[in-house]
Parts: C-alpha cells; sequence; structure tokens
C-alpha cells in the first residue's frame, strides 16, 4: 500500500542543458519550458489564479556552462501533483513537448523524499539479487541465449551448457520473442528445463531471463507463465512496451526485472538534446522498478564515453530515497580479455554480460562459460 500522496505545494526538479542557438535569451528559453511542459498556452492566455498556484514550472536556477558560450544548465520545479504520480504524466510533465524541440537535453533530477515514496523501485535491487544466486563479493555472469532462428532444442541446449559453465544470469536475446520457430511458452519452458536440470546437478542458482515482449493483451500472460515455469527473472525493454508496463509487472511479480535500452538511443545521439544515459538507463529506470540495467558499454560496438558509463553506474546505485540499488550491467561487443578493465571501472557491483565472445571461443559452449567464469574470480580473488 503506497502512502498518501504529498502535499500540493512539493515540488521536484528537473536540470536541463539548453544550448542558445537563435535570438531568444536564456531567461526566455527557460520560461518557455515552464509554460510548454505545463499550461501549454500564451502566457497572457493563462489565468492568474493558475499562476499564483504554481501550476506553471519555475525557474530555480540558470548557470552557464563553462567553456561555452551559448550553454547553460537551467533547473526547473514543478507541482509534483501535476504528475498525477504516474509514471507517464511523470516523463510527461520533464520531457514530453520539448523533446520535440531543439537543443534541451536532461540531464537530472532532484525528487523529494514523499514523491519517491510512491515508487517501489525496483523489487529485489543488488542485495537481492545476490541473495538470491549466493553471489558475493565478484560482479554477476550474465550471457544471452542467441542467435535468434536457432529451434527450442537448440536454445534449450545452450542454456544448460551456460549453466553448466557456472553462468549466474542466462537471458534470452533480446529479439528473441514469440516468433513461429521458437515460441515463446515452448522456448521458456524448455529452456528453464535445461537450466534447473544443471542446478540440481551443481548446486548452482542460476537464473533464466526470458524475453518479455508481447502486446499490451498477452504481455502479462507470458509473465505468468514464467512464474509458473518456475522462472525467477525476466528481460524487458521499457521503451518497447513502456515505461509503466515495467512498473506494473515489476510490483506485482516476484521476479528480477532486467531493463534492456532498446530504442533509447535515439535520446543519446545528439550531445545537445535528449538525455543523459544516467538520466534515463539510471533514475528512470530505476524508479519503475528496473533490477539490473544493460546498456553499451565504452569500448564496445556502440558510441557510450567512459564518463557517461560511470555517471550511469552511479546513479543506478546512488541513494534515491528508499528505493534499492540496481545492478548496472555493461554489454555490447566485448572481448573476454576485457573483464580486468571492467572490474577495473565498475569494480564488483556489476553483472558482467559477454554474448557473442563466448559464441566465437569455443564451440563448446560450457567451456567457453567456464573459461568467463575464470576470468571474473581471476579479477576477483577471494
Amino acid at each position: 500500500m503506497h502512502p498518501p500522496p504529498p502535499a500540493s505545494d512539493l515540488r521536484f526538479s528537473v536540470r536541463y542543458r539548453i544550448t542558445i542557438r537563435g535570438r531568444q535569451s536564456i531567461d526566455e528559453l527557460a520560461r518557455d519550458i515552464t509554460i510548454e511542459q505545463t499550461v501549454e498556452c500564451p502566457i497572457d492566455s493563462i489565468p492568474q489564479r493558475i499562476l499564483h498556484n504554481g501550476i506553471t514550472g519555475r525557474v530555480e536556477a540558470i548557470t552557464p556552462v563553462i567553456g561555452t558560450s551559448n550553454g547553460f544548465d537551467v533547473t526547473i520545479s514543478y507541482r509534483c501533483d501535476i504528475t498525477d504520480y504516474s509514471v507517464p504524466q511523470l516523463l510527461n510533465v520533464m520531457y514530453g513537448n520539448i523533446s520535440l524541440k531543439n537543443s534541451i537535453k536532461v540531464l537530472s533530477f532532484d525528487f523529494p523524499e514523499p514523491f519517491l515514496n510512491l515508487f517501489r523501485g525496483p523489487s529485489h535491487g543488488i542485495d537481492g539479487i545476490r541473495k538470491l544466486t549466493g553471489v558475493y563479493g565478484r560482479p554477476l555472469a550474465c550471457a544471452p541465449l542467441k542467435p535468434m532462428g536457432l529451434s527450442v532444442a537448440e536454445l534449450a541446449a545452450l542454456a544448460g551448457a551456460l549453466a553448466a559453465g557456472g553462468v549466474d544470469l542466462i537471458k534470452d536475446d533480446h529479439g528473441i520473442s514469440n516468433q513461429p520457430f521458437h515460441p515463446f511458452y515452448e522456448r521458456v519452458s524448455r529452456c528453464q528445463e535445461a537450466i534447473q536440470k544443471e542446478n540440481a546437478r551443481t548446486g548452482m542458482t542460476t537464473i533464466y531471463c526470458p524475453m518479455v515482449s508481447g502486446r499490451f493483451d498477452e504481455i502479462e500472460a507470458q509473465v505468468q507463465h514464467c512464474v509458473r515455469e518456475g522462472v525467477r527473472g525476466v528481460l524487458i525493454a521499457p521503451m518497447l512496451v513502456g515505461c509503466d508496463t515495467v512498473r506494473y509487472l515489476s510490483g506485482a511479480y516476484d521476479v528480477v526485472t532486467v531493463g534492456h535500452p532498446s530504442l533509447t538511443g535515439a535520446f543519446f545521439h545528439d550531445p545537445l538534446h535528449g538525455m543523459a544515459p544516467s538520466a534515463l538507463l539510471g533514475t528512470i529506470f530505476r524508479l519503475i522498478g528496473v533490477d539490473i540495467c544493460v546498456f553499451p558499454n565504452t569500448g564496445g560496438r556502440f558510441f557510450f564515453t567512459r564518463e557517461e558509463c560511470r555517471d550511469l553506474s552511479l546513479a543506478l546505485q546512488a541513494p534515491l530515497g528508499s528505493l534499492k540499488r540496481s545492478f548496472p550491467c555493461p554489454a555490447g561487443g566485448m572481448s573476454l580479455e576485457k573483464i580486468g578493465e571492467l572490474a577495473r571501472d565498475y569494480g564488483k557491483e556489476a553483472v558482467l554480460l559477454f554474448g557473442g565472445s563466448l559464441l566465437r571461443h569455443s564451440s563448446d559452449r560450457a567451456e567457453s562459460a567456464k573459461v568467463f567464469m575464470d576470468r571474473i574470480r581471476s579479477a576477483f580473488p577471494g
């Protein structure tokens, strides 16, 4: 049961980076955001009582960005109750209309404690996942089932081999859904069966996380099937199925929620517009209940910088009301030789995800998994 909504005069703030491209001043651009994101009408048409009641946004601070002549960090606060205390409206207030403009980037948020208390956040978090797996003192290891197109029998065999090699978490590749050549219900049952068989043999507790990506009227039934089969986790892409769908499923079912960043790249490509990865993948994904956040590590086949990865990892674990900490999960075309570097960058509180490099290492998937685990343990002795 959630606590009652906070007082109507309670406000949260968003820090934007605004780059001036035209003739408007930074004060005019900031004021425009306060209107656009709330009442969305000409300022001389706003009833005075609405302005007096603080319904519009409020500019709290404007700071020039060092090293630029036209960049400014602008903090704008909004009344918490205009979000309806819901994820869709919260996103709408923070970045709805202005996402259609140019040169406005969301950097971070500041939420008051009573507002954060309305959200459950991760159901397990770092500590809960460690308790489930029994793994402490090192990063967790994760490997995907791929490629798309393998039969159910082949995917189940791969799942069993990876579990035999000692991998902590096994997830579907995010493109594997309910295709006719490996249908969801049969695939989940057979892969979970293979992993449970190895767990019984080895005494480990490898967790399977199938990709859940059904239509709106199917997706909850998919999660329910996972739970019936004894599956302890799911992989889900919030921007594909909807952030509030993830919030609901994470709160309604006792599963580890692994968040995939598919479709989020549109927020990151323009350095002057969109959202910082730490804001979207770090704070927002954590707020909606993501226990493990997959993201492209620097130096892989994607474009995140080391600083962005560091800030994202910090956002997943920094104090955020009473919300649990989430695991950062760097991924994206990394080689096994990078495990030492990942150990230095992320420390023990991470999930290391390796896919293609395991497939390339050996045709014996269990042997590849053992090498993967040996290298992680070598980087974290004891």
